[in-house]
């Protein structure tokens, strides 16, 4: 059970609302003689038991399709406040999800009264912006208490992906929710937890909540001293191995652009639970309702300070600049780990370990290959980080009418796209949020006679490209934006599916065995250092020279503040890698997205780190690893997450995994979430 023993589902409570007697079943006909007579409809037997039956439960309905017009929204600071700011603003101190005017005029309508039920809640929002609507609309969906008894009177049927009954409950039903950690039992058990990524944070949270001691090691520098090491590396290319974009709290995720969508399930309990959570430390309480939420870097530093916060108030230790060197095993038992600090090297020993390092912890896959726990190869994805002037995408989305509706406020930013458009401000009042885009393809022809998948991945709008690697002699990039999304470009990675067992792979695979995809990714990461001239100079091509096989003889502007230089991008990867690509470029994506291949569309060598080329094997039942009793492996790093909100899901899937060994049950095993939720 998620947040501790005592959580249950919140209290709903009743309400009645006016309703008009059209709501009642009644028509208005006329007599001859002129006077108005009322005329009720039949009704049949099974309505009018369903009627009657206990009236005075309260049923949820989730209503769906509730359309407004941006220009009928009004634009609400609460809206991206923190839940901080809106809890001194609430008058009862709690923040409220806000219902704008519009929608409120459109729900007041479907229930026929003259105000909202108390606790009507919003559950999503979300644009479409597809080019055969006339125009951009936003789409809602909201859940309204509603009683028996009156959702028969307005005709509500179960109908999914219209209105549907959520969940029922008695009248006046009490619950009571608890974040509070458990009984005593589990005082003096403890559990090291490596890596304070989303996986590794929400696993500790969830066992301090339980009454467990996690002790959680990192590698990397708690994110004020990570910050001000980035800052370092950015502006005196000062490379510190154990605290930069990829490694520290937060994980790589902290300097990204905090995407929080996923596949595992937007309203599961889970998921549900970690965003509330993020909530709960700073994080805009919209990320709840919107339907492709997000962070930011900005807000992501700061809701870390808070749980690290809380994670200490609840028992758990935490030791940053610590990297993990070696497991203890006696007799195919985990029972610690070894881990170097700055006073040199000691031994932590705990009831269990949860490896939860992320993906560019290369050293711990090597150092697990060496110790005999079983590694297996999995499929990953590798090719550039594609950066477009964000106006371009603005356009390319939502077209020339609606396009300068896009607002940063962020005057340079804004008056660059109103120049693009022509220079006339919009004659909408409504603002649109900064376009992203989401690119996929399974047929790209790879020369082989074979097809190979190519898509977008990690899409940053208004954002940035940053130098992801750890090693000086090897280049790698990520994108970021702050919560705002308000620079001049737009990025994304753009990759190709390599499989487990690739043709590409072969040469490294007779060399290196299971660790054959790891070593593709460091290769491929040297040539762009190599191409880019060193010192973390990154090697680009606009993407039209990519495709033709040509050196672009001029270049664009970058965001990558490091440096770029012009360089021979189509030769970096194996043949097959390069004709995927440049086939989807050239014919699906050009298709699906017209404008989107593009002279200014500047591809940025390498993004190989989109996932782990490899997994921890583990039993599928106690999540632990085959062969290693007590090691736990989780999230990205092991090979079973993708983004954020699936990393930290996982995270708590495996909390519990640990609390049925520490207590010798199996109590959680059918409770579990989906584990792998890949988010592209």
């Amino acid at each position: 059970m998620i947040g501790g023993r005592n959580s249950m589902k919140p209290e709903l409570m009743p309400i009645s609302p006016l309703l008009s007697t059209a709501a009642k079943g009644e028509t208005t006909t006329t007599s001859p003689t002129g006077k108005s007579k009322k005329k009720r409809k039949p009704r049949s037997k099974n309505n009018k038991r369903r009627q009657s039956k206990m009236p005075d439960l309260v049923e949820t309905w989730r209503v769906y399709g509730l359309k407004v017009h941006p220009d009928d929204l009004t634009q609400d600071d609460d809206e991206n406040k923190s839940v901080f700011d809106q809890k001194r603003d609430a008058a009862d101190g709690e923040p409220k999800a806000p219902i704008p005017k519009a929608l409120e005029d459109i729900l007041l309508k479907k229930l026929k009264v003259s105000e909202l039920p108390p606790n009507t809640n919003l559950v999503r929002r979300s644009l479409d912006a597809r080019k055969k609507l006339e125009h951009p609309t936003f789409q809602y969906v909201v859940d309204v208490p509603l009683t028996r008894q009156d959702s028969y009177k307005l005709g509500w049927k179960n109908r999914p992906g219209r209105t549907e009954i959520l969940e029922i409950q008695a009248k006046n039903e009490t619950a009571s929710t608890s974040d509070e950690s458990s009984s005593a039992s589990n005082e003096k058990k403890q559990v090291i937890v490596v890596g304070t990524g989303p996986c590794g944070l929400f696993c500790a949270l969830q066992l301090a909540l339980e009454g467990v001691k996690p002790i959680l090691i990192d590698r990397g520098e708690p994110v004020e001293r990570r910050g001000r090491d980035i800052g370092a590396l950015i502006h005196r290319r000062n490379m510190n191995p154990e605290s930069n974009f990829a490694f520290g709290e937060g994980g790589a995720g902290t300097w990204s652009d905090g995407k929080l969508t996923t596949r595992t399930g937007r309203n599961s309990e889970s998921v549900r639970w970690i965003l509330e959570k993020l909530v709960e430390y700073g994080a805009p309480s919209n990320i709840l309702w919107e339907g492709a939420p997000h962070l930011g870097t900005d807000n992501l530093v700061k809701l870390l300070r808070k749980m690290r916060e809380h994670l200490k108030e609840l028992g758990g230790e935490i030791h940053f600049g610590t990297r993990m060197s070696n497991l203890i095993l006696e007799d195919g038992v985990v029972k610690g780990v070894q881990v170097e600090d700055e006073q040199g090297s000691r031994t932590i020993f705990a009831d269990a370990t949860v490896l939860a390092t992320g993906h560019s912890a290369r050293d711990v896959y090597e150092s697990l290959n060496s110790c005999g726990v079983q590694l297996e190869a999995k499929g990953f994805a590798v090719g550039f980080r594609i950066e477009h002037p964000q106006k371009f995408i603005n356009k390319i989305q939502y077209g020339n009418e609606w396009g300068l509706a896009v607002k940063t406020g962020k005057s340079t930013t804004d008056e660059v796209n109103l120049e693009h458009f022509g220079g006339t401000p919009s004659e909408h009042e409504g603002k649109l949020p900064v376009p992203s885009y989401r690119l996929a393809t399974d047929k790209a022809e790879d020369g082989t006679g074979n097809y190979r998948g190519v898509y977008s991945f990690c899409m940053c709008p208004g954002g940035q490209i940053v130098p992801a690697s750890t090693n000086s002699s090897e280049v790698c990039v990520n994108g970021m934006s702050f919560s705002r999304r308000d620079s001049l470009w737009a990025n994304s990675a753009l990759v190709v599916t390599v499989a487990p067992d690739d043709p590409v792979l072969e040469p490294y695979r007779e060399q290196y065995g299971v660790l054959a995809g790891l070593e593709f990714q460091r290769d491929m990461e040297r040539r762009a250092a190599i191409l880019g001239g060193g010192n973390l100079t990154v090697p680009v091509q606009r993407v039209t020279d990519f495709c033709e096989g040509q050196v672009s003889e001029t270049i664009p502007s970058s965001s990558y503040r490091l440096g770029v230089q012009s360089a021979p991008c189509h030769e970096l990867y194996p043949e097959p890698i390069t004709r995927a690509l440049t086939n989807a470029l050239t014919n699906q994506f050009s298709d699906s997205m017209p404008g989107y291949f593009h002279p200014d569309g500047l591809l940025h060598a390498v993004e190989t780190r989109t996932s782990s080329p490899m997994r921890i094997s583990r039993d599928a039942e106690t999540l632990q690893a085959i062969g290693c009793d007590g090691l736990f492996p989780a999230g990205e790093g092991a090979g079973f997450a993708g983004g954020i909100v699936s990393a930290a899901v996982d995270g708590v899937n495996v909390a519990g995994a640990v609390m049925d060994k520490l207590e010798g049950t199996s109590s959680r095993t059918g409770q579990r979430s989906k584990s792998v939720g890949f988010s592209y």
